[in-house]
């Protein structure tokens, strides 16, 4: 691990973690520099195959039996590894839930040692000791609290040499060797766990390396497939944490340590150095929900202080707060859909979780690529929107802010959601679910509650209304408009097998900022762009997903099928698809993002797949399966070029199908308008016949007057900038040639 264990004999019992003040001096050492240590070279202490005493725990041994001066000479004995059922095993054992193993190797010179690296290739759990002090521990119980013979590992975990992987790596440094090593015979011990007490099978191949700070040779040659780690540079930034031995669990966060380097651009970044953005407390949990099954875990994490209240940094340049995740990217072998999806979102407009790639050091072991990512909640550098505190719980204060979300419910009490039962039904629809993201579960009050379930139930029944269309009193009453168009191109364009059905946030702004309700942020796209094997319209290129609801859909959101049977919500659709087409999202621009990111992520691609040998092999849900990262990439380069030419083609029928609304009226959104006027109007002559908009106040005086050349007949959508506005009343007039269109009035709030 990058650190060391600072424990005493006879402590064995005190609890570390998550008690600050005493991990507080235990952490002197993770802070050690290992980085300015010099190491000449590398040598073995303890190889797999060298001869170890061994005990089959069906029962509990001796209380000192890690310990130099206990008598071993009646255990078993033989090569490791000592184990069962993975065909990785010199010695083969019956079954067992537990292995109490040890091991003698000598030291010549105890200064000369400038730090260790301790490989277990465990099946399923372990604690190491050095001369009776713990130095290691991983997958099982509490560091300084010995397992019981028949305690289980927290969960399974395979070993990684049979398959051709490189065993979970454990750094001691400098100071922990010195206070435990002894010149002369030393004792390595090791408990091994199983997970289950009909687990199939057991692993403990162990090797214990030390790195010589000169030129003598004294040991034997470390194996073919150790790392130097001093050696081990990147070009993107770290994320290093010192769990100090604990599991990290779904819920709750446990306490852990931190540090992220990013020497800047241009510059290499290595795991001992030390934090440039953060070195501090953390709290780290299991994140995701279906993802929790791959043995590559994404990660919740809080920054803390010392106390553990949470402390707000900013980290990899995004702006401070203290709530972060680290995604893993598993199923998706090109490491590069959810990076996209959230770059295009953010060149859309509104705020889109920023990220950063970066490497992550977990208890010393290389955990491959990551992305560092902003949670979605509330603040002004993430979903501005209004504070709610408990005590608003009246008048314009009631009205916002809300985050909440669609999605699945598992392991939910009913107090974390609630259910909106519509009275008018929409033909397939089905009641939907909303979790309390802001506030949360344990901080909304009755009224919030009882607020936000009357709105969001309002908006469906009047959605599926006949009057939805109604400019005034139909969905654009409580609907943003542009976010729900933007959000719906980012699951046409993905086809996420989740989208519209999981991980779908809305956030609702108070009434005197407008009170609508707006879709996003985006979440959640690594089994979009043709990345699943179960449902064949989700990977083919071509289709609405939008319109795919009902029984065969469970759960999917019938809101946009409804809204693109309004004819202004399509030509809205329509007109920002083509205006999007011409910048972030033309393929060419797509494709060069890619390329870039893939040549950012450089030699930590190879590395991240040396750790996961996963090319070539099937992962949940895969449907493509490519021999090679290169041909992982180029799948979904074409996958995406297939459907964005798809939806180039087809993209104007949505919007001459269904009824239409008056051709008479004139939409202006927002209504009231900040800054920005947004209209859909009917024009029955394009290009030759110019049309002007005309705004006049209430004296009858024209204050705006713009002169515009449609491109197109039919339904248009128009923007103007009105920020230079006096707030107040006026009356739009649209003309085209001498005919005119329509009068509208409208109130601009430029405050």
């Amino acid at each position: 691990m990058i650190g060391s264990y600072t424990l005493e004999k006879g402590t064995e019992n005190h609890r570390y973690f998550p008690g600050l003040i005493a991990i507080s001096l235990l952490l002197i050492t993770i802070n050690h520099n290992i980085a300015s240590q010099t190491v000449n070279h590398w040598e073995s202490l303890v190889l797999a195959g060298d001869n170890w005493h061994y005990f089959p725990g069906a029962s509990e041994p001796p209380a000192i039996w890690n310990e130099p001066d206990f008598d071993d000479s009646s255990w078993s004995e033989g090569p490791g590894g000592i184990g069962y059922g993975d065909n990785d095993d010199a010695t083969i054992i019956s079954p067992v839930i537990s292995l109490y193993m040890r091991a003698r190797f000598n030291v010549i010179d105890v200064g000369a040692i400038e730090m260790a690296a301790l490989h277990v290739d465990s099946d399923d759990g372990f604690v190491a000791y050095i001369n009776g002090y713990e130095i290691a521990r991983f997958n099982i119980g509490t560091v300084g609290t010995r397992p019981l013979y028949n305690g289980l590992a927290s969960s399974n975990y395979e070993a990684k040499l049979p398959s051709g992987g490189i065993p979970s790596r454990f750094l001691i440094n400098k100071d922990t060797l010195l206070k435990y090593l002894v010149q002369g015979e030393n004792i390595l011990a090791l408990q091994v766990h199983n997970s289950t007490v009909t687990s199939s099978d057991m692993s403990s191949t162990t090797y214990l390396s030390v790195g010589i700070n000169d030129d003598t040779h004294n040991y034997r040659e470390v194996p073919s497939w150790f790392n130097d780690p001093l050696a081990e540079y990147t070009n993107l930034p770290l994320v290093v944490i010192e769990t100090r031995g604990q599991t990290i669990k779904d819920d709750p966060k446990i306490t852990a340590w931190m540090k992220v380097i990013d020497n800047g651009s241009g510059k290499t970044n290595n795991p001992y150095q030390d934090g440039t953005d953060y070195e501090g407390y953390i709290g780290i949990e299991i994140h995701g929900q279906s993802s929790q099954m791959f043995p590559k875990k994404s990660y919740a994490i809080e920054t803390r202080d010392e106390t553990g209240a949470n402390l707000s940094t900013g980290l990899l340049g995004m702006p401070a707060d203290e709530d972060w995740v680290l995604y893993a990217p598993y199923s998706d072998k090109t490491l590069l859909r959810n990076a996209l999806t959230y770059y295009l979102g953010s060149r859309m407009g509104s705020w889109q979780p920023r990220f950063r790639f970066c490497e992550v050091y977990l208890n010393g072991d290389y955990i491959g690529i990551y992305m560092l990512v902003e949670k979605i909640k509330r603040g002004k550098d993430r979903v501005d929107i209004n504070k709610l505190k408990p005590e608003e719980t009246s008048g314009d204060d009631l009205t916002g802010g809300y985050i909440i979300k669609n999605d699945k419910l598992g392991g939910l009490t009913n107090n974390e959601y609630f259910t909106t039962h519509p009275t008018v039904p929409y033909l397939s629809s089905t009641d939907y679910s909303f979790t309390y993201v802001y506030p949360k579960p344990d901080e909304i009050v009755y009224q919030q509650r009882e607020y936000i379930f009357k709105y969001m139930t309002d908006l469906e029944n009047t959605l599926n209304g006949n009057s939805f269309k109604d400019i005034k009193n139909g969905f654009r009453k409580y609907l943003d408009t542009y976010s729900f168009v933007d959000f719906q191109i980012i699951e046409e364009l993905t086809k996420n097998v989740d989208g519209y059905r999981f991980s779908n946030y809305f956030y609702k702004k108070k009434d005197s900022d407008g009170g609508k309700l707006f879709a996003g942020p985006i979440w959640d796209f690594d089994l979009g762009y043709g990345n699943e094997d179960y449902h064949d319209f989700h990977r083919q290129t071509n289709g609405w997903l939008y319109s795919e609801i009902g029984p065969s859909a469970a759960n999917r959101m019938h809101w946009w099928k409804r809204l693109m049977e309004d004819a202004g919500y399509r030509t809205v659709f329509k007109n920002r698809w083509r205006e999007l087409r011409k910048g972030a999202f033309n393929t060419d621009s797509v494709m060069m993002y890619m390329d870039n990111t893939i040549q950012l992520l450089g030699e930590s691609v190879d590395r991240n797949f040396e750790k996961w040998e996963i090319t070539g092999k099937y992962v949940w849900p895969n449907y493509y399966i490519g021999n090679t990262y290169e041909e992982d990439v180029d799948y979904l380069k074409g996958w995406i070029t297939d459907r964005m030419q798809w939806i180039d083609e087809n993209i104007a029928n949505t919007a001459t199908s269904g009824d239409v609304s008056s051709k008479q009226d004139i939409l202006v959104y927002p209504n009231p308008v900040k800054d920005q006027m947004n209209l859909v109007i009917y024009l029955s002559y394009a290009n030759e016949i110019k049309v002007r908009f005309e705004l006049f106040d209430l004296l009858g005086r024209s204050v705006f007057n713009e002169l515009v050349i449609p491109g197109n007949e039919g339904y248009q959508e128009f923007s103007f900038n009105v920020s230079k506005l006096m707030p107040g009343y006026y009356i739009l007039k649209v003309m085209q040639g001498e005919k005119l269109i329509g009068t509208k009035n409208i109130l601009i709030n430029n405050m």
